[in-house]
């Protein structure tokens, strides 16, 4: 995977003041979950308009997105590089639409990119049916420190499924 690449744009994110963090796979292999790494999910919380101005100069194609359990606005994949951008992350449960919150903590980072919190690539994951990745992200969190405004923020969620948030909770003790 093209490290380089990914820091040349996710640079041009933080010139434009794009929040940005990574997530997916890239977020577990930084924490030292996984060592190989599907593609870059950056989650960006920009308009489309700024996020493709973001991107000019490199080949990029819209994804299907807003569809099934995916409710997030759009997907932007630049293709050379496997980076998908995540524009306002959001998945679609039984109840209604779970929008996912970046979550970036103070300091945490990887070669200098902002990590999504993992509390919310749990979440994802279990929405998903990722079971396997969901409980790696679940493991690292009960033993690592956890950020319980995040997960107090999804718990409170009326549209998460309620096994979800039983396992948020039991996350806080």
């Amino acid at each position: 995977m093209d490290v380089k690449g990914l820091v040349r744009i996710t640079d041009k994110l933080t010139e434009l003041g794009i929040p940005y963090a990574l997530g997916g796979s890239g977020l577990l292999h930084a924490l030292g979950l996984v060592e190989q790494m599907n593609d870059w999910d950056l989650l960006v919380e920009c308009p489309k308009e700024k996020l493709t101005e973001a991107i000019q100069g490199y080949s990029w194609q819209e994804q299907t997105s807003g569809e099934g359990l995916f409710a997030s606005e759009y997907r932007i994949q630049v293709v050379p590089l496997s980076i998908d951008f995540i524009g306002y992350f959001a998945m679609r449960s039984m109840k209604g639409i779970v929008k996912l919150p970046l979550g970036k903590r103070e300091g945490s980072s990887w070669q200098g990119i902002p990590l999504s919190a993992p509390e919310t690539w749990y979440v994802a994951y279990k929405m998903m049916g990722r079971e396997p990745k969901a409980e790696l992200l679940y493991n690292y969190l009960k033993n690592k420190d956890r950020n319980e405004e995040i997960i107090t923020e999804l718990a409170r969620n009326e549209m998460m499924d309620e096994s979800i948030k039983a396992d948020l909770l039991r996350l806080l003790g």
